[in-house]
């Protein structure tokens, strides 16, 4: 059996409750073709790309499974894409990885995020440039020596 990702966003016109219930649909059509279901996760409501069909905002779900016969795969983003519900779908092809792995990957993002935020002690502050500041006087015998030069035209 091959092991395949499938990423849908589903529109913001629907709730989280009937979000379950949209899954669930999809689900369904991956069983209905043979796939055996496997880990699954809601990346939760965000802001797309570019509106779709005027929308602007989706549900972004992820979903793996598998599959014996590896042409299903063609039929099964035909259903996505004649789905209403489902703004846009792609299936991927992957190597299978177990939870404990997915655990140990989101460990060292929120290590590497943490890492990334800078520190309050470490914040520099910047100091304004300390201008040096002329007399009249001075100005005054400056413009009269670039007046004086020859080299004005």
């Amino acid at each position: 059996m091959k092991n395949y990702e499938l990423l849908y966003i589903v529109s913001n016109q629907y709730t989280e409750d009937e979000l379950k219930t949209v899954k669930g649909k999809i689900d369904s059509i991956l069983q209905k073709y043979g796939g055996v279901l496997g880990f699954s996760e809601s990346l939760g409501k965000k802001k797309l790309a570019y509106p779709i069909s005027k929308i602007n905002h989706g549900y972004y779900v992820v979903s793996e499974f598998e599959l014996e016969d590896p042409t299903t795969v063609k039929a099964i983003s035909n259903d996505l894409k004649l789905d209403k519900e489902i703004l846009r779908a792609q299936i991927i092809s992957k190597p299978k990885i177990t939870q404990a792995e997915i655990e140990r990957q989101k460990k060292q993002r929120a290590r590497a995020a943490e890492e990334a935020k800078p520190k309050a002690e470490e914040k520099k502050t910047v100091k304004p440039k300390e201008v040096k500041k002329m007399e009249m006087k001075n100005l005054d015998d400056k413009l009269d020596e670039i007046l004086r030069d020859d080299a004005i035209i």
